[in-house]
Order: structure tokens, then sequence, then C-alpha cells
């Protein structure tokens, strides 16, 4: 390091005394090493004292503060000295022994290093100076982890109440063939969590349909709470055949005795498919917008019933009636959808029925929108409206009141299997216009086409055909109804046979009920199966599009992915597998497997039915496999199709 003489060393820097105890004093941990080997040449008291050592001075800096080594700091060093330029750290956490008691304590240091300078000009040492910021960084990650800690509560508890919320709403709607029902919930943003928004459709015992929507007041788990008694409420009094007047009635007598229901909002309408009567009364709810295909709109009288809970004891709400036209959309909506800070109620009205309207029309991003009136408003009306953001749950409800009801299907056929597929594809073209979930309609399917095979197995003579006769019919409560019938003789199932007589028993498991009337004196079988029709309402966090369904693929067989295994095949099945498809199926697999000779992936994920004649096949490709040591793996992801047979008949899969 540069060497000035006495007296210009006193001129320049100051007296050497007086420097030396200005050194020493200095908060700031110094320290200044020499040569290669990093001698300690200077270590004033706050670095004396950091270390708990006073012996550090003539010591290299490996024996002086061993306790460093794998810490980083002596290649520092050398990288210092050896390249003469600065290196600056933040935080730099370290392990010291103050004191070398052999007990390590964790500290952080701010410091720099430079290099110090020989008279000519070349690297001699390195001079540095640190802080001791341990207690600031201890102090933020504290804050940090409390911060952290009460997100994750926060989190949490959102999670719960938003759980629970969605628990006690309905995650289906029902299909029913006069009116088409759609419905969306969006929790709230913010730093609300989920509260007292819900939503009901309810088919009732004289063929119409009840839509309620409705706010407990609050947020939280007992809001939520709140909110599923009061739905229960009203939705047995309704189901019980009390009328509108009644039911709220009820439900206002009760949310009376509820301090937590007090003040609670609903709307409520019941409509009549076939005629179109409305009769509805609005609690503290805003009135329902009813939207027609062309986009213009109008809001139903609001009527004067107020809040549940406040009226005079023994009051009836008041009822009002209108009427929805063919190919009008009624829509009701909690107060969430058109409350904005610094606007008015009625301001978010109107808003709301210009929103409405373009969604109708579809004229409001129609590029991948939903395909009906009432998909369109629940959905596009909760996005746009709260793009700039929204504070409350949002919750639509909307009912569309088709233009031509869905009407019975009647078809007749023949057992050979050209007429079975002309058939199956007049099915599939009337339940497309149902439109149901997909389990709904798996389990329909699966129903309907296990009765036509029993047709096809068992109701003629080996080698002969005979009609067979279908008839299905959405009854107005939402559930389906369907007749197969033959004019065959009853046959029992041949015992050696493993799918025979099975297909009926798996199709029971899957549908409400099924029923076989069979006539010993040739007149003819009929199974008769009701299943309930849903479809999912739109719950949770994401008021963008949906995902459009997948296109039914037709049945086919092809060589999958390989899967590089030695002596190993793999198939991918699409489409319907049934007694139609079922022989194609088995001609592919035995050639594809050399006659059960060799190992086989199938994979099922594309396959849109599983009918019990398949379920054989594969019984049989594992077996014969088996006896030549060979493997099936079957691959189904869970809630596909074919997973949820597979599940029934014990079938392990994997995916």
């Amino acid at each position: 390091m540069v060497q000035r003489g006495g007296a210009d060393a006193d001129r320049l820097v100051g007296d050497a005394s007086a420097v030396r105890v200005a050194y020493d004093q200095m908060p700031l941990i110094l320290c200044v090493y020499g040569g290669p080997e990093h001698a300690v040449v200077a270590a004033n008291g706050a670095m004396r004292a950091f270390f708990g050592r006073d012996d550090l001075v003539g010591l290299p800096i490996r024996d002086a503060l061993p306790e460093l080594e794998g810490q980083h700091i002596f290649e520092l060093l050398d990288e210092v000295f050896t390249t003469g330029r600065d290196r600056v750290a933040r935080e730099w956490r370290l392990q010291v022994d103050p004191g070398g008691t052999g007990e390590l304590q964790e500290v952080f240091l701010d410091f720099h290093l430079a290099p110090t300078r020989s008279a000519d000009g070349e690297v001699d040492g390195v001079a540095t100076f640190a802080h001791d910021v341990t207690e600031q960084v201890l102090a933020r990650q504290a804050a940090q982890e409390q911060a952290a800690d009460a997100e994750r509560r926060f989190r949490d508890a959102r999670a719960l109440v938003t759980t629970l919320q969605e628990a006690l709403l309905p995650a289906t709607l029902p299909v029913l063939p006069g009116a088409r029902i759609s419905a969306r919930y969006l929790v709230a943003a913010g730093d609300q969590v989920a509260g007292g928004d819900w939503f009901d459709a309810i088919p009732l015992p004289a063929g119409t349909v009840a839509l309620v929507v409705g706010d407990v007041v609050g947020h939280g788990v007992a809001a939520s709470a709140a909110m599923g008694q009061l739905r229960a409420v009203l939705g047995d009094a309704l189901l019980a055949g009390l009328g509108p007047a009644e039911a709220l009635a009820r439900a206002d007598a009760f949310a009376a005795r509820n301090p937590r229901l007090h003040a609670a909002t609903v709307a409520l309408v019941v409509l009549d498919p076939v005629t179109g009567a409305l009769r509805y009364a609005c609690c503290g709810q805003p009135p329902p917008l009813v939207v027609d295909g062309e986009g213009a709109t109008r809001f139903l009288a609001p009527g004067a019933a107020g809040p549940l809970g406040t009226a005079a004891p023994g009051s009836v709400p008041e009822i009002t009636d209108d009427v929805l036209a063919l190919g009008e959309t009624v829509l009701l909506y909690s107060d969430g959808l058109i409350e904005r800070p610094f606007r008015s109620i009625a301001d978010g009205m109107a808003e709301l029925a210009g929103v409405a309207s373009d969604a109708a029309a579809n004229r409001a991003l129609p590029l991948g929108a939903p395909g009906t009136p009432d998909e369109r408003l629940c959905r596009l009306t909760v996005e746009l409206l709260t793009r700039t953001g929204y504070d409350d749950d949002v919750t639509t409800l909307a009912a569309h009141r088709l233009p031509v009801p869905v009407p019975p299907l009647h078809a007749d056929s023949g057992t050979a299997r050209d007429e079975v597929r002309r058939l199956r594809r007049t099915v599939d073209a009337w339940l497309d216009e149902l439109d149901p979930a997909a389990d709904d309609r798996g389990a329909v399917e699966l129903a309907v086409w296990e009765a036509v095979a029993n047709a096809v197995d068992h109701a003629y003579p080996r080698g002969e055909t005979g009609p067979v006769r279908l008839d299905a019919v959405l009854l107005p409560d939402g559930v389906l109804e369907c007749r197969v019938a033959d004019e065959g003789r009853w046959r029992d199932p041949d015992p050696g046979a493993s799918h025979r007589g099975r297909g009926l028993l798996l199709a029971q498991q899957l549908t409400d009920s099924l029923h076989v009337q069979r006539s010993d004196g040739g007149s003819g079988t009929v199974v008769t199966l009701r299943h309930r029709l849903h479809r999912p309402a739109m719950l949770g966090a994401d008021a963008g599009p949906g995902a459009a369904a997948p296109p039914r693929e037709p049945f086919g067989v092809v060589p999958g992915e390989p899967d590089g295994a030695p002596g190993a095949v793999r198939l991918r099945v699409s489409g319907p597998v049934d007694v139609t498809s079922v022989d194609e199926l088995d001609r592919t697999v035995a050639a594809a497997t050399r006659g059960g000779v060799l190992s086989l992936t199938l994979d099922l994920s594309a396959v849109t039915l599983l009918a019990s004649a398949g379920v054989q096949v594969l019984h049989r490709v594992r077996d014969q496999l088996a006896g030549h040591g060979r493997e099936l793996v079957l691959l189904a992801p869970p809630g596909s199709a074919a997973r949820a047979v597979l599940d029934l008949v014990r079938l392990p899969a994997a995916g």
C-alpha cells in the first residue's frame, strides 16, 4: 500500500495518532489486508468487537477467521487482489464464530472491498469496510413472514368460504323441453370473501320452473351458511306445491326468526315454458330483465315487496304477472352486477340493459360466443360488466323460452348393423338438441344402446333380424324417459357368455331407473329407462369464455404412439364401442397382438361410449394375453366415458 513520508502524511491525512484514534472508533467495520495471504494489517474496534477477537493483526485471514471458509469471502479477497477491481455486496449472509467459542451465529453484512496500491501502483492489499445490517434484515424477514402468513390465512379463508359457497350452490341446472337455463356465479373480488349470493332453478310438479336469485347480507362462512338455509327453506316450500306468494311468505317468516337472514333479498320468477306465463316477486332485489332475440330489452315491474324479515308479521309478498314470449329470455341477477362506486343503480341497470341487448343478439364478442341467448347473457354480462372491477359477489340466472320446444323422439329401426348405426345418428342428433351434461348424456347413451343391443342379441333367432322401436321424451320436470321395444321372444342370457345379461345391469347402475318388461309369449320386450338431465352451471372465479365441447369422434382404431418396449403394441380407440363396432375392435386387436402373443396398450381416452359388448372384448383380450404371459394396459383418464364403465366393471385403467 502507498507509503508517504511522515510530514507529508501529517499534512494530507492528519496526525498519525489522531488518525489511529479516529480509525479505531469508526462505527463501520474496517479492516486492511496485505499481500496475497491477506494478512490483517489494521483492524478497528468495530472489527475486533464484531468477531470477538483482539489478536487479528498479523494473522492471515484464513487463520484469523477460519469459520469463513466456504462462505466465498476468501475468494472475493483473492479476486480483488488479483484484478484490482472493487467488489460490493449487500446483505451478505455469513455465519461467524465470535470469540472462537465454536458456536456459530448468522449475520448479514453490507460491505465494500477495494484494492490498496504501493508507490509504483501495484496492488499490495485489500481494504474493506462493512456495516452490520443483521437487525434490519431480520426485522424485514419477520415482517415479510407475517405478511406471507396473513396472505396464506386470507387465501385459506377465501378458499374455504368459496368452496362452501359453491358446495351450497347448485352445480347443475335442469334440462327442460321448453326452456333453456343458464347461470353464472362469480366470487367477490378484492379483499372480500365469498358471501351470500345464491341462485336456484327448480322444476315444479305443475310443469313450471322456479328461478331464484338472492343475496344474504355479509360475507364469509356465516353468510354462506345462512344462504344455504334460506335456499333450502324456499326450495322445499316450492317443491311442496306452495305458490310463489306462500313460498316467499314462509321464507320471510324464517328470515324474521334468524338474525343473519334479516334484510336478505330475493327475486323469484315462476315460468311456465308452455304458455310463457311469468309470476314473480322482487323482495329487495332489482327487477329481472327480459331480452328478445333482436336485442330489445325491458325490465319487469319491480313491485313493492321489501327484503325478507322486514315486513309486518303475516304479510304476503306482492306477486306480479307477466308473459315471456317465444324466443325471449328472462335474466335474474344480483346487485353486485350493477352496483359500482360513484354510479347510481339506475345507471347500472341501463348499462346492463345495453350489454344484455348486444349479448342476446350476438353483437358482443361474437367470436367464440356461446350458441344460445341464455348462455351469452349469463357469461357476457358478467365478463363485460366486471372488467373494471367489482366488490361483491356477482350472480346471473337466465331462462330462454325456446321458440320450438324439443319434441319427443319416435324412431323405428331394424336390428341389422347398418340400421342400428342410422338409429344412433338419429338419437345423437336428438340429444344434441337437449345438450345435457356429458355425464348424463353418457349414462343415457349407454342405457339406450344396451337396450338396443339386448334386442339385437336376444330378441330374434340367431342370424335373423327384426324390428326395434325407440321412443324418447323429455318430461316437463327434466326427466328423460326412453322406451326401447322389440317384437321378439325373451331369451335368458347364456351363462357362458360373460357379457350377456350384464349390459342392462350396467345401464341400471348409471341411470336413475331402468325396468325390463319381458313377455314369454313372444310379444316382445320393453326396456324403459328414466334419467334426470342436467347442464352445468358456471361457478368459479373465471369470467371468461368457456371451452367448447370437443367434437364427437366416429368409431375408429388406429395405431398409437409406440411404447418403445419390445413385443408391445399400442392402439388408440375413438368413438362408440358397442354392438355395431365391437367386431371391428375385436378383429383389429387380434391382428395387432398376433393372436395374443404381443402385449397391448389400448388408449380409450377418446371413446365416447363403452358398452358391455366392448367390455366383453376387453376381458377376453386380457385373459388371452395373460395366457401368453403378456399384459393388457388400458388408458382412460378419470372423468372420461370409458373410465366410468371400467371402474364399474373393475377393469383397472391408468391415465
